[in-house]
């Protein structure tokens, strides 16, 4: 296959990152060739724009400083009269300038906006996924999750529900990549924490004492009391990850977390991989003794800068990392280009988990409004630029995977077969639909925190699916906690501490989803990829 990727960091500098920028521009040049602008006359109103915007910098800036001299002089009494008769009528002009540049600098952008608009119309959400199949052929995007790919997943991939009770999925990107399913996903995680809150008294008393001449004297102390409470509460927190598919290693399971090693330098690397060496030794010693499976690779740098050492498989693990495999895993952690050692990769039988540094906060695909301008030079920079920094982030999200030949074999198709179902849209992509929607129609109207929501498949009639969204959040009650603390007088004393108590909600509602076609007569309540909520 001439588009299998055999080094994914040196292909990426010495191929895929000019291919993308070539395919990027074409593109870009394809939908201005159809949108039909004319680029010069653009570039003439926007500067005429700019021109006035700059005007009305000037004039503001001009007439703040009259203004301030006008304040300035009549702090001086006798100079009044002739502060209104000379400044007054200075400042009313330039606000009569202002104005007027305001009122032509409207026009203009308006005018430079209608110039845009066929190209603007003309972005979708696909673009950045189109030019990303173009360059790599072997990926495919699909328009959305579907239930049958998120069963494949699950059936015949391991794809894990853990945890799934306390995360919520906020955005979703389905596709395959020479065969083998892999999913992108934002989503929101709840978790359950503590939180320490305080208390303050401040208490006085009187005390006795002798001065230095021996005669008893009175003086007024006093001390803040200082108390605190643990008390549970709840924590979110937002997480994008790459959850990619394959064959290979079906029963292997190993972790490792990013260490940032290609901020170290040669030296550094050097006494890193010594150190690890020896790690590594006691370890494989302790393992004869105990009789346990694991052995180290020869390659030990390797084994050290990877840090794979709870893997549950050896003859698996070495299977899927050859020669090949470990020097390019190595070269993506020690690599100044790119973004380094920044993956943490967790092998869940044939389901592997990439969560990049990079990738954290960021939009799972490019939406239009990201590069949509009145400027035709400003929507191509923002095109061409945004969609190059996405291409690179999904690049090196796949990179690690990437570096295994195995994880690009197309897969065997003696799978087991899904099962005929009438759901058509994944559980996954449900949950996206719901947390787009308004929040006061599918929270409990009593909550006070963010909410976890959850879908469950109710039917299938007619190509639209129904979907109980349920919505797991909290209320919350102030309490007070008194806490007896001994002060400095030597009485005890009772200082109160508030804090909150966090108090579960649940809520439950009906949704209909369906392509965008069936839902035109009713009250869409939120979009995503041709995709429509509504109420039941």
């Amino acid at each position: 296959m001439d588009s299998v990727i055999y080094d994914p960091l040196e292909e990426f500098d010495g191929k895929y990152k000019a291919l993308h920028q070539e395919k990027t521009n074409q593109f870009f040049e394809t939908l201005v060739q159809r949108s039909g602008i004319d680029i010069e006359k653009n570039r003439e109103t926007v500067r005429l724009y700019d021109t006035h915007i700059e005007t009305v910098a000037k004039l503001r800036k001009k007439r703040n400083w009259r203004r301030f001299w006008r304040v300035l002089m009549c702090i001086t009494v006798i100079l009044i009269p002739l502060v209104i008769w000379k400044m007054t009528p200075k400042i009313r002009s330039l606000k009569s300038q202002i104005e007027e540049s305001d009122q032509q600098a409207e026009k203009l952008l308006a005018e430079a906006g209608a110039q845009m608009a066929p190209l603007n119309r003309l972005f979708t959400d696909r673009d950045a996924l189109d030019i990303i199949e173009s360059t790599i052929p072997l990926i495919t995007f699909h328009p959305c999750f579907s239930a049958e790919q998120e069963a494949d997943m699950k059936i015949n991939y391991d794809f894990a529900a853990n945890r799934e009770q306390e995360q919520s999925t906020l955005d979703v990107l389905a596709g395959h990549y020479n065969e083998n399913p892999f999913l992108f996903e934002n989503k929101v995680i709840h978790t359950m924490g503590m939180e320490t809150y305080h208390g303050y008294k401040t208490i006085h008393w009187t005390e006795t004492y002798r001065d230095s001449n021996g005669k008893l004297r009175t003086r007024t102390r006093s001390e803040t009391l200082h108390a605190t409470v643990t008390k549970p509460k709840p924590f979110y927190s937002t997480q994008v990850e790459l959850n990619y598919c394959s064959q290979g290693g079906p029963d292997l399971e190993f972790s490792r977390d990013a260490t940032h090693l290609h901020q170290k330098n040669e030296r550094e690397l050097e006494r890193y991989v010594r150190r690890g060496e020896r790690k590594l030794n006691r370890k494989a010693e302790k393992a004869l003794r105990q009789n346990d499976d694991f052995v180290s690779m020869s390659n030990s740098e390797f084994e050290v800068l990877f840090d794979a050492l709870n893997r549950t498989d050896e003859v698996q693990f070495r299977t899927l990392f050859t020669p090949l495999a470990q020097t390019n895993m190595v070269s993506l952690i020690c690599s100044q280009s790119g973004y380094g050692d920044d993956f943490h990769f967790v092998k869940m039988k044939r389901t592997n988990r990439i969560l990049t540094n990079h990738s954290q906060g960021r939009a799972i695909n490019l939406l239009p409004n990201r590069y949509m301008s009145y400027s035709y030079d400003i929507a191509k920079e923002n095109f061409i630029g945004q969609n190059m920094e996405f291409f690179k982030a999904v690049y090196f999200d796949f990179a690690p995977v990437l570096a295994i030949p195995a994880y690009q074999e197309r897969p065997v198709h003696s799978l087991k077969p899904i099962p005929d179902r009438s759901q058509m849209y994944s559980l996954k992509e449900c949950e996206v639909l719901a947390n787009a929607v308004d929040p006061q129609y599918v929270m409990h109207p009593n909550t006070k925190t963010k909410a976890i929501l959850k879908s469950t498949f109710v039917e299938s009639k007619d190509s639209v699916d129904t979907t109980r969204i349920t919505a797991y959040s909290y209320d919350i009650e102030k309490r007070v906690d008194v806490i007896t603390m001994r002060g400095g007088d030597g009485h005890l004393h009772s200082v109160p501490v508030e804090w909150d108590e966090y108090l579960p909600l649940e809520a439950e509602n009906y949704f209909c989803i369906s392509a965008k076609e069936l839902a035109a007569n009713k009250t869409v309540m939120a979009r995503r990829n041709g995709l429509c909520i509504y109420r039941t």
